[in-house]
């Protein structure tokens, strides 16, 4: 016997064909995740009970969201969230979507904060939506976590993140350009310093896809003619920063992790191990001040 044409199926079916037409990856998932934000209902639910009705509040919501998404803007932007590593985090045009591969990056400072006694201070540079620092604070409450970034918008975003996840006071939000923004008193005091900064290139902002070079913004994807401008301001800065014991982690394009390695040696640092993300490409560069 032939199921009845629920509201909630029919909706899901004309989503998924319409995205699909546009091109969009993953059509099905993203309708479902799109009337799932729009009526408040898990995936799970919405298959469950396809039955219960749907306002016109809701519908009218729903396609225009759909349309929203075919016209290219992130999935992200449109529900207001982003998953990350174990918290949720709310995102808008202002601040970059966190990737999967930055988790990586907390994955790093946590190994090194592990070898540093008491409450190491870590500095999280361009902070964004404020992922890897809320991550850190909540992942290893030991740790002093500062974090910085050059647009106000952007720390909008975080100190409200911060709040939501009952964080706020526990990463202190500073603005201002990379580690200039810090207090001084925190100069040779950072046991982990750590950024997933801008790293494309000029000339290949638009090769991105439509989604991150017509919405995501500009100043967190592009460094800069070369693409490594930002990385060798960091690193030239985070000489007098850093804890004797101290760490610079750096997440980067993989055709750059030569240049980093080789800046890095220039520089004075040691222990430069470059390091994979999860799909085994060289994503981070680390590196210490102090013969470790």
């Amino acid at each position: 016997m032939r199921e009845p044409d629920h509201e909630v199926t029919r909706l899901l079916g004309w989503a998924a064909a319409f995205l699909e037409e546009r091109e969009i990856i993953k059509p099905r998932l993203n309708a479902e995740l799109l009337l799932s934000h729009c009526t408040g209902r898990s995936r799970v639910h919405l298959y469950a009970y396809p039955e219960k009705g749907l306002s016109s509040e809701e519908i009218q919501g729903f396609e225009h969201a759909v349309r929203r998404r075919a016209s290219r803007e992130p999935l992200q932007y449109i529900v207001g969230g982003k998953a990350f590593r174990y918290i949720d985090l709310a995102v808008n045009p202002h601040v970059l979507i966190p990737r999967p591969e930055t988790e990586s990056l907390v994955d790093l400072a946590l190994e090194r904060l592990r070898d540093q006694p008491g409450h190491p201070v870590v500095a999280d540079i361009g902070t964004g939506s404020g992922c890897i620092a809320l991550s850190l604070a909540g992942e290893y409450p030991a740790a002093v976590v500062h974090a910085s970034d050059i647009s106000l918008e952007a720390l909008t975003v975080a100190t409200h993140n911060g709040e939501r996840l009952g964080l706020d006071g526990t990463v202190i939000f500073h603005y201002g350009d990379l580690l200039d923004a810090l207090p001084s008193a925190l100069k040779g005091a950072c046991d982990v310093i750590l950024s997933n900064p801008p790293y494309v290139k000029e000339e290949d902002f638009y090769k991105l896809p439509a989604e991150v070079r017509e919405h995501e913004p500009n100043l967190s994807l592009v460094a800069g003619p070369e693409g490594t401008e930002i990385h060798r301001r960091l690193m030239e800065q985070a000489v007098g920063w850093l804890a004797p014991r101290g760490w610079l982690i750096l997440e980067g394009g993989e055709e750059q992790m030569d240049t980093l390695a080789r800046w890095a040696r220039e520089l004075g640092y040691t222990g430069i191990r470059v390091r994979p993300d999860l799909n085994s490409r060289p994503r981070f560069i680390e590196m210490t001040i102090g013969g470790r």
